[in-house]
C-alpha cells in the first residue's frame, strides 16, 4: 500500500487493516494501521486547540470500525512513519480526464494568493506540471528560494562567546576567572566576539534541510539538499528552534534577503500554515482553511481586475454598534466593498449549497443571511443608499446557476452567485460580474 495518499475535501480515510485489498480513490483512501491510529490520535490531542480540529477532521464509527472524515482544511499531513496524506479542495470541474491533476493545479493557483504566506513564490511551471505531489512542490520551492539566497550571499554575524580558554582573547571576565581558575593558572575566562556563519538564521535553514531530507522522496530534491548541507557544513542545526525563531523575529535590513527562506522554514519546522494544530503523532501538518484561501483569492481577483472602481478588502470602517461607552463595538468586516458607481458589498463562503433545495433554504446558513442583512443596513449610511449585497459560494454540481434574488425589504436585495474556479482568475471575476447583471 502506497505511503502517499491523495484525497479531496469531504472524503473519507479508512484503516486499510479493516478493508484488505481496497484501493484508493479521490474520495476514499486506505492507510496502514499505524498511520491511521496516528491520525486518529492527532485529532484527539487537538480537540482543545484554539482552532477547532472539528473544522478539519472528524472521527466516526460504523459497524465497529473507525473512519476519519476530511472536512474544510486542505494541504499536507505527514505521520511519524512518513505516511503522507495530501488533501485537495473539492472543486467543480468541466469534464476533465485527470481530476486530481486539475484540482491540484487550481489549488496551487489559489494558494499563491494567500496573504502573508510564502506560497506566492511557487513556480509557474508547477501550475501545469502537477504530477508532482504537493509536499515535493513545497520542498522544491523552498530549495529554489535557498539557491537565490546563497547566490546573494549567506550572512555572517558576530557571536558572543563566554568561556574558559588556554589563551587570552577579548576581555577577561574577572569574577568567573577567579571562581574557575584558582588552581588552573594557565587558563583565562574571557568574553569575545567571533565573526561566524553559525548564526540563528543559518541554523534554522540547516534544521529545515535535515527535516526535508527525511521527508522527500524526489531524487532531485534529495541531491540538492545534500549539496546545500555540504555548503552549510560549518553551521550547526538548531537545538532550540522556537528560541532561534524568536531571535530572528525582527529581521533588520542586512537580513532582508532571508525573509522568504525563513518563511518557508517556519512552514516546515512548525507546520505554520494558519493553524496551530500540533502533537506527537505527526511530523508536520501543513493545513489551510479553504475559507481563507477562497476569500484571499477572490479578493485578489477583484482588486486586480476591477479597474473602474475602488475595491476595499476586509473593510473595517463600519461597526454594528455605533456607540457604546464612547466608541464603536462589533466591527463589521465584509470581504469586498466596491463603492464607486456600484455600491456592492460581497462576502465569500466556502460552503456547498444546493440550488434544488428551496425548502431547506438551499443549505444556506441563517447566520450568513443575518450577516449580510447587517452589512446592508449599516453600509446604507456609508454609501448614501442601499448597497447591493452578494454572497459568493464555490460552483458545485449542486450549484451552478445564481439563485433567485432575495429581498430583505423593498430596497435591500441579496444575490447568491456560484464562483467558477476552473478558469483563470480574470475569467472568474468576469463571470461573477456577468451573473450580477
Amino acid at each position: 500500500m502506497s505511503k502517499y495518499h491523495v484525497i479531496q475535501e469531504f472524503g473519507t480515510i479508512y484503516n486499510g487493516k479493516d478493508y484488505p485489498g481496497s484501493k484508493d480513490t479521490f474520495n476514499t483512501v486506505y492507510v496502514d494501521n499505524k498511520p491511521f491510529n496516528s491520525l486518529r490520535n492527532f485529532i484527539a490531542e487537538n480537540l482543545d486547540s484554539d482552532i477547532e480540529i472539528d473544522s478539519a477532521f472528524s472521527v466516526h464509527r460504523k459497524k465497529g470500525k473507525d473512519y476519519i472524515r476530511v472536512k474544510n482544511y486542505v494541504g499536507v499531513i505527514e505521520t511519524r512513519d512518513q505516511t503522507v496524506v495530501e488533501i485537495l479542495p473539492k472543486i467543480y470541474l468541466d469534464n476533465t480526464a485527470d481530476e486530481k491533476k486539475a484540482t491540484r493545479e487550481i489549488f496551487l493557483r489559489m494558494l499563491r494568493h494567500l496573504k502573508n504566506s510564502p506560497f506566492k513564490s511557487i513556480d509557474n511551471a508547477f501550475l501545469k506540471s502537477t504530477r508532482f505531489p504537493l509536499l515535493e512542490i513545497f520542498i522544491h520551492t523552498f530549495l529554489e528560494e535557498l539557491e537565490v539566497l546563497i547566490k546573494k550571499g549567506i550572512r555572517k554575524n558576530y557571536i558572543n562567546h563566554n568561556k574558559n580558554v588556554k589563551y587570552l582573547r577579548g576581555s577577561l571576565d574577572f569574577s568567573k576567572h577567579i571562581s574557575h581558575n584558582l588552581i588552573h593558572k594557565e587558563r583565562f575566562f574571557v568574553n569575545y566576539d567571533r565573526f561566524s556563519i553559525d548564526i540563528p538564521h543559518n541554523r534554522l535553514i540547516k534544521s529545515t534541510l535535515l527535516v526535508l531530507l527525511k521527508a522527500t522522496t524526489s531524487p532531485r530534491n534529495k541531491i540538492r539538499i545534500y549539496d546545500f548541507l555540504a555548503f552549510l557544513e560549518e553551521v550547526n542545526d538548531s537545538k532550540q528552534i522556537e528560541k532561534d525563531l524568536l531571535h530572528i523575529q525582527n529581521l533588520n535590513r542586512l537580513f532582508s534577503s532571508y525573509t522568504k527562506v525563513l518563511s518557508w522554514a517556519k512552514v516546515f519546522l512548525l507546520g505554520e500554515s494558519f493553524t496551530n494544530f500540533k502533537g506527537t503523532n505527526v511530523n508536520k501538518a501543513i493545513l489551510f482553511p479553504m475559507e481563507r484561501i477562497f476569500e484571499d483569492y477572490i479578493g485578489y481577483g477583484f482588486k486586480k481586475f476591477c479597474h473602474t472602481a475602488d475595491v476595499i478588502l476586509q473593510d473595517k470602517k463600519i461597526a454594528l454598534v455605533d456607540e457604546h461607552r464612547g466608541g464603536q463595538k462589533f466591527k463589521l468586516k465584509p470581504d469586498i466593498v466596491i463603492k464607486e458607481n456600484m455600491n456592492l458589498v460581497l462576502d465569500t463562503k466556502w460552503k456547498i449549497i444546493d440550488q434544488d433545495k428551496p425548502r431547506s433554504n438551499y443549505n444556506i446558513s441563517q447566520a450568513d443571511m443575518y450577516q449580510l442583512y447587517a452589512y446592508g443596513k449599516k453600509y446604507k449610511a456609508f454609501m448614501e443608499e442601499e448597497p447591493f449585497l452578494v454572497l459568493l459560494y464555490p460552483m458545485h454540481e449542486t450549484f451552478y446557476h445564481p439563485l433567485k434574488e432575495f429581498q430583505y425589504d423593498s430596497k435591500l436585495k441579496l444575490k447568491v452567485i456560484p464562483v467558477n474556479l476552473d478558469c483563470t482568475i480574470e475569467d472568474t471575476i468576469r463571470l461573477i460580474f456577468e451573473k450580477l447583471c
